[in-house]
């Protein structure tokens, strides 16, 4: 006997379902788990973890249901030791780096960020990851509004007028109007390099 319309949706969600489980758990289970020792980094392996879960549309609730199976020894008996530093998706993630975080790392982070500026020949992509990932380090739940300052602070000569001038608001506009003034002024520079030639002719 043939399966109703609404029985053979049903069937086909559930089947859907257990493939995305499996799969979901088998990439999983292909990153690096978590043992909460020193020489493990903390913040690199949440942001791989969230980057696999959020690529598999989990909620919140369905991330902390999983993330059991990426933890080992140390990490996992404090997992299941400390419910209630557990509760939600959010509650854990800063829990586990305030308790596995090393102490000095974000120091020495928030050290290298102060002093960081960009290089001569650093495009302004490679820049603003690099800064990023340094506000990440110092401080994993940072505001856009320091990402922002450490941003503009760091930013070459060249570029920082312009781009105060837009008054980006945050870290994503920033990268766009940095991005195209740097673009107009390589095409500015080339410009110049194209007129010298010309007069260099006659």
């Amino acid at each position: 006997m043939p399966l109703k319309p609404l029985e053979a949706a049903s069937c086909q969600d559930t089947l859907t379902n257990c493939l995305r489980n499996q799969l979901l758990i088998t990439n999983l289970e292909k990153l690096q788990k978590y043992s909460g020792k020193l020489q493990q980094n903390v913040s690199n392996w949440l942001r791989e973890i969230q980057q696999t879960m959020n690529m598999f549309k989990l909620t919140d609730d369905e991330k902390l249901f999983y993330v059991s199976l990426c933890l080992e020894a140390d990490a996992r008996d404090w997992f299941y030791d400390n419910p209630h530093l557990c509760s939600t998706w959010s509650i854990f993630t800063q829990n586990l780096l305030k308790t596995f975080e090393s102490s000095g790392k974000g120091s020495i982070a928030f050290n290298r960020l102060r002093h960081y500026e960009q290089g001569i020949n650093q495009d302004v992509r490679h820049y603003y990851s690099e800064v990023m990932k340094l506000c990440k380090e110092a401080n994993p739940i940072m505001d856009d509004v320091s990402k922002l300052q450490y941003l503009k602070d760091s930013l070459k000569p060249s570029l920082r007028f312009d781009v105060l001038l837009k008054n980006p608001k945050n870290p994503e506009e920033f990268l766009e109007y940095a991005q195209m003034i740097e673009e107009l002024k390589s095409l500015d520079d080339k410009q110049d390099v194209l007129t010298y030639l010309d007069k260099q002719k006659f």
